[in-house]
C-alpha cells in the first residue's frame, strides 16, 4: 500500500468520525428538544427541529461521501471536490452563527466540545481532500505523458 493509499484510509477515518459526532449532536438536541417539549417551552423547539436536522443531515451526506471515496478511491476527484465544498459551507456556517447569525437560529453563543472537534476535523478533510485531489490530477498527466511517449 502507498503513501497516497494510506492517505486515503486516514482522510476516511476523518470522514467517519466527523460523521459519527454530528449524530451525537444530532441526538443530544433531539433529546433537549424532549426535555423542552416536556416542559412546555415551544419557543425553543423549532430551533431544536432544525439542528436535528442540520446535524443528521451533516451526518448522513459524510456517510455517503465515505462510501463513495471508498468505492471510487483515488480514480476520481468529484467526492474529494464535494467533501471540500461540504466541510467548508459546515465550517462557515458555524462561524457565522457564532458572529452574525445565521437565519432562524440566530446567533450561539456556546462554544461545546464537540463543536470545535468538528471544525478541526473538517479542516483536516479540506487540507487531505485538496491534496488528494492534486495527486489525482498529476497522476492523471503523468499517464498521459507516459502513453503519449509510448506512441512515439
Amino acid at each position: 500500500m502507498n503513501l497516497q493509499h494510506n492517505i486515503l484510509y486516514t482522510l476516511a477515518a476523518l470522514v467517519l468520525a466527523t460523521a459519527i459526532i454530528y449524530f451525537i449532536l444530532a441526538y443530544n438536541e433531539y433529546t433537549s428538544l424532549l426535555e423542552f417539549a416536556a416542559e412546555g417551552l415551544d419557543g425553543e423547539i423549532s430551533e431544536l427541529q432544525i439542528e436535528i436536522a442540520l446535524f443528521a443531515g451533516s451526518g448522513i451526506i459524510y456517510l455517503g461521501l465515505l462510501g463513495w471515496i471508498l468505492v471510487k478511491k483515488l480514480k476520481s476527484i468529484v467526492p474529494y471536490s464535494i467533501l471540500i465544498v461540504i466541510s467548508t459551507i459546515l465550517i462557515i456556517t458555524y462561524a457565522a452563527s457564532r458572529t452574525i447569525g445565521v437565519p432562524i437560529i440566530g446567533i450561539e453563543f456556546y462554544i461545546g466540545k464537540y463543536d470545535m472537534i468538528t471544525k478541526v476535523l473538517q479542516g483536516i478533510i479540506v487540507a487531505i481532500s485538496g491534496y488528494l485531489i492534486c495527486r489525482i490530477i498529476t497522476n492523471k498527466i503523468r499517464k498521459q505523458e507516459e502513453n503519449i511517449k509510448g506512441r512515439t
